[in-house]
């Protein structure tokens, strides 16, 4: 069995990627699946009404991530005759294949037309990865998990992004849970701590262009303390606590804004130290960060490999031009 372990790890890290989630031919009943979904797709999508909508979503994300899991199992059972184990790896594909297809075949109303397009995106990711997932059981190929897990990842950045979506004013039952929890009660909890995720998504548009400008805290005089400066080319500078506008000890960069993960990423070009630049390797190049709050008292960003917090508020009319 060493041709199946030279492989099998791709699908460790893939059930990794899951776990937060939320017979005949094989290559011929993979193409009429897919087939099915193009047609139904186009031609037999049934618009239904919110509340309909959310219970449909609910249910099919349960049974998609119970697919999942059975083909998890399959993938990574050792032992299995090698005929009997493809075979059951293809149907469980199959299973996987038939949930995106239900989902594929509602739609929300009108008004909540981005809810219905961030799973569309998702489901052809999935398609695509499991594409990959097939070839690498026929082929044995780890290389092509690799590259499966890749769409997987992407897919599930979109269908969580949808689920957000879905959720702003809309509980949800969160998953895995016993049904006394709803997204609502997370949501309560990360108030506390002043996360409000909702109001990213409902005050950042895809652009992030909300995020331009002056940003920071004001010192005890009322006097302006600039941490972070958007421009509107996608440029960036970062200062030190009271060094805005020096350079002598700031970043220079750029930022970039991903509105379906709700992160907000600074990559370095230079790092200046009393005046002097720091050579490559001596500073942090990428700053990732989720943007956990936006509305009318600012920002709050969360640094996501020092786990530090950082609030701040909008000074542009504190900033002379």
């Amino acid at each position: 069995m060493k041709v199946k372990a030279k492989w099998i790890f791709g699908l460790i890290i893939f059930m990794v990627l899951l776990s937060g989630c939320t017979s005949g031919n094989k290559e011929n009943k993979s193409k009429a699946d897919k087939s099915s979904k193009t047609t139904e797709q186009n031609e037999d999508v049934k618009q239904l009404s919110f509340e309909d909508y959310t219970t449909e979503a609910v249910r099919l994300r349960s049974e998609f991530s119970a697919a999942i899991k059975a083909y998890g199992e399959v993938r990574q059972t050792p032992g299995t005759d090698e005929e009997e184990w493809s075979k059951q790896s293809s149907e469980k594909i199959n299973d996987i294949r038939k949930v995106l297809n239900e989902i594929a075949m509602i739609a929300p109303p009108d008004d909540y037309k981005e809810i219905g397009e961030a799973p569309s995106a998702a489901i052809e990711e999935y398609h695509k990865a499991l594409d990959l997932f097939e070839e690498s059981v026929e082929k044995r190929d780890g290389q092509l998990d690799i590259k499966g897990l890749d769409h997987l990842q992407t897919g599930q950045d979109y269908w969580n992004y949808a689920f957000r979506l879905l959720s702003i004013n809309n509980p949800l039952p969160v998953e895995g849970s016993d049904g006394t929890i709803d997204s609502q009660d997370l949501k309560d909890l990360d108030l506390n701590a002043g996360i409000d995720r909702d109001s990213v998504l409902m005050n950042v548009s895809k652009d992030g262009k909300e995020l331009i400008g002056h940003w920071g805290f004001l010192n005890e005089d009322g006097s302006p303390n600039i941490s972070i400066v958007l421009h509107a080319d996608g440029s960036y500078e970062g200062y030190g606590n009271g060094q805005f506008p020096s350079k002598d000890n700031a970043f220079e960069g750029s930022w970039e804004w991903n509105y379906i993960k709700g992160i907000l990423t600074f990559h370095h070009d230079a790092r200046y130290n009393n005046g002097e630049k720091l050579k490559i390797g001596e500073y942090r190049e990428k700053m990732t960060m989720e943007l956990q709050r936006y509305d009318e008292k600012g920002i709050q960003l969360f640094d996501l490999e020092s786990m530090a917090t950082f609030a701040y508020q909008n000074l542009d009319d504190k900033v002379e031009n």
